[in-house]
């Protein structure tokens, strides 16, 4: 029987609770709200990701009552609208939703903040802008014409954009990864650079320089260079008819590096040039220094070796090593507890694409099933070179390895434990914080009984400028009420020094977070997007979509024809 909690999927969605401290003593030196984004997930079945957003709003200040509100608002976007008032339109396949207005994006994934505003990311879709008080959905991030475009939609054709944009604080600027999510295996796609001020047009750089991907999930800025990483992601064509998937993930991370005075040289349009990397393992997620001592450039990556996100529990998985059909409590869990939480630390020659120093840390004893990081970007100091780093993890569970899994991995060489050497037994969830400096692990709160904190929030400590001095806020995920539980950001194996909690507190498994202070005063700015441009712009861009797509499947099928459908992942 698996030990992991089965209380992940049954979301509650747009409700507000209070919470009471339960343990320990709210601290009074901390302000602000921190807000979590993920998918409005109301019980299990399907793909985690295949829901559309919902925002959690945890206030950091208690109320009068010395509660702690916690308030959830569903990401109400246009198309989130019309599915509700025409539900017949719309087909879920796999984690997608498609209908005449386009493929839904459920601005579900990543939550950003710059200059008192909130922004939500969605790899298959524009980023949103939502009102940070009201929780409301105010507007997309540039217009369906400023984008490019994978597949047609009357409203909201299929703009992919990583989830997660470059926040350039210093230079108050977001920059994203816009690229074709669709093209036939072995054909460069086409990827853009784009840069945004908050609030004009949204300008866009074609790069060249790319090895083949399968998707970008990742942007970060240093003071003169953008960092891309890509994330593993295998969709087959024939896994949207029900076929066992064939092809593993790749077994590295490809970084490319942009000099931002590349994109000032050349005019919206243009083409510039990428410094590709390949390192060992493939990654999660990018951080980044500001600081670039000596030119070179200081990358902080989450690994995930063995993780496969296009694995989910369904209602027929079987435990690979008995024939059990896995708990149905489960369905929609992604195969990412399979390894030991890794991070990796490497600085790079942007001009020359040589990496200076590599070193990564694990510990197999303690630290399994790495989800989410954090780490303190709200203090220049701290942005400028990251010294510490919080890692959540859900354990490892080995009643749930799923045969789909070990069909493709089974046999995996480049793990950091053998498959056929994971433990007999659960290693539990647990909160850590890794030195980047020593590059060890400092300390570790580890949890009983099949729960896991996720995700972790750095919260500053009001007051303070020094890096890293502050709080880590986890929402535990456990059989009965979940609760809140906020750690000294310098002392987790002291435990918590408050836990909250209320009766019938279950908020449903999210995805990433941010710390904001409050906003003082209305919002800075009138950026809109007007829902009539929108429908233009969809409606101008099929000709050229569907020729796109035209190619694609030119290209499949000349690579069918050629015996070229097997495809090696390095």
């Amino acid at each position: 029987m698996a030990t992991l909690t089965t209380n992940l999927f049954h979301g509650q969605g747009e409700r507000d609770h209070r919470l009471d401290v339960v343990e320990g003593q709210w601290p009074a030196d901390v302000d602000g709200s921190v807000y979590v984004v993920g998918p409005d997930k109301r019980g299990p079945g399907g793909h985690w990701f295949g829901e559309q957003g919902l925002v959690e709003r945890i206030r950091m200040r208690p109320d009068a009552e010395g509660r702690v509100v916690v308030e959830h608002r569903r990401v109400a976007t246009v198309v989130d609208g019309l599915r509700r008032r025409h539900p017949r339109l719309f087909a879920k396949v796999q984690f997608m939703e498609l209908s005449p207005f386009g493929v839904s994006n459920f601005a579900n994934t990543n939550v950003a903040a710059i200059d008192g505003r909130l922004f939500l990311g969605y790899d298959a879709g524009r980023p949103v802008e939502i009102d940070p008080e009201t929780l409301e959905h105010l507007t997309p991030v540039g217009a369906n014409d400023e984008w490019l475009q994978s597949a047609p939609g009357l409203l909201e054709p299929l703009c992919a954009v990583a989830a997660h944009p470059a926040v350039d604080v210093e230079d108050r600027s977001m920059y994203f990864v816009n690229y074709s999510q669709l093209s036939a295996a072995g054909v460069e796609r086409e990827t853009w650079l784009a840069r945004w001020d908050l609030e004009g047009a949204v300008q866009r750089w074609r790069v060249v320089g790319m090895s083949p991907y399968d998707s970008i999930h990742d942007v970060k800025a240093t003071e003169h260079h953008l960092v891309i990483s890509d994330l593993p992601f295998v969709v087959e064509p024939d896994g949207f008819r029900g076929a066992p998937r064939t092809i593993r993930n790749q077994t590295h991370t490809s970084l490319w590096i942009v000099p931002k005075s590349d994109l000032d040289a050349a005019p919206p349009g243009a083409t510039v040039q990428a410094t590709e990397v390949r390192l060992p393992m493939p990654s999660g997620h990018v951080l980044v220094d500001r600081d670039e001592p000596g030119g070179l450039v200081r990358v902080v990556l989450q690994h995930m070796p063995l993780a496969d996100l296009m694995v989910s529990i369904g209602p027929a998985t079987r435990d690979h090593r008995n024939g059990a059909l896995i708990d149905a409590e489960y369905e929609g869990m992604v195969a990412l507890a399979v390894q030991p939480s890794v991070i990796g630390r490497y600085l790079i020659d942007p001009v020359t694409g040589r990496v200076h120093e590599a070193e990564v840390v694990h510990d197999d004893e303690r630290l399994w099933g790495g989800i989410l990081t954090t780490t303190d970007l709200h203090r220049v100091d701290a942005r400028r070179h990251q010294r510490q780093l919080w890692y959540a993890g859900c354990g490892f569970d080995p009643d749930l390895v799923p045969q789909p899994w070990w069909d493709l991995y089974g046999d995996a060489a480049d793990g950091l434990v053998d498959p056929a050497q994971l433990p007999q037994q659960a290693v539990p969830g647990a909160l850590a914080r890794i030195d980047l400096e020593s590059m060890k692990v400092a300390e570790v709160w580890a949890y009983e009984d099949g729960a896991f904190p996720s995700p972790p929030t750095f919260v500053p400590r009001t007051g303070s400028d020094r890096p890293d001095d502050g709080y880590v806020l986890v929402v535990v995920h456990r059989d009965g009420d979940k609760e809140l539980q906020l750690f000294d950001a310098q002392h987790l194996e002291l435990g918590p020094v408050a836990r909250a909690t209320a009766a019938g507190f279950h908020p449903g498994l999210l995805l990433h977070s941010t710390w904001m202070a409050d906003r003082i005063g209305p919002r800075r700015s009138s950026y809109s997007v007007p829902v009539r441009r929108d429908v233009v712009g969809a409606v101008r861009g099929i000709p050229g979509v569907l020729r796109s797509m035209a190619r694609m499947v030119r290209d499949l099928r000349r690579e069918r024809t050629s015996g070229g459908a097997a495809v090696e992942r390095p």
